[in-house]
């Protein structure tokens, strides 16, 4: 089966501490991510410290599990004058590429949603001490706890040719 029909959304994890090698090799796949005219708008933050992770998973509902993980990655989308309008998407590609990443590498991952919610990303930066650009993402990751099966999302239905059909 394919790796993109692998990734699941993991949320519940065992305290079994992702070693910093893995973590290399998520930053690696981030970074291979595309990315409009190469602008490449991303920096990102590891986050490790208990504290911390508990303060962040207070910024919104869906970040409640990060409480639980002993590590996470926040996507940061600096701004950018080549194609600002872009940086989303760019960051986007970034975080899905961490998530495929760590399917491979025997981690689960969940994409924790924050930009544009400007509530959600002002209270992430007053947490990280971020100063230029957003956060756009946080990544929960650990090691899950259990083995999930994947649901299969392909709707035949869903697909058109060479226009939309309702």
């Amino acid at each position: 089966m394919s790796l993109v029909l692998k990734r699941k959304s993991i949320r519940k994890y065992t305290n079994k501490v992702i070693e910093d090698e893995k973590i290399q090799e998520l930053l690696k796949a981030a970074m291979q991510a595309p990315s409009a005219n190469n602008q490449q708008p991303w920096e990102f933050i590891v986050v490790d410290d208990q504290a911390l992770l508990t303060k962040l998973s207070e910024a919104s509902p869906g970040a409640w599990m990060l409480k639980n993980v002993t590590k996470a990655i926040v996507v940061v989308m600096k701004e950018t004058e080549k194609s600002p309008v872009m940086a989303p998407q760019d960051c986007a590609t970034a975080t899905q590429n961490i998530l495929l990443r760590a399917t491979e590498l025997g981690l689960g991952g969940v994409w924790i949603g924050v930009y544009p919610k400007q509530e959600r990303y002002t209270y992430i930066e007053a947490q990280l001490k971020i100063t230029k650009g957003h956060a756009f993402s946080m990544i929960a990751l650990g090691y899950p706890d259990a083995d999930e099966t994947v649901t299969l999302r392909y709707d035949k239905s869903r697909v058109h040719t060479n226009h939309y059909q309702e």
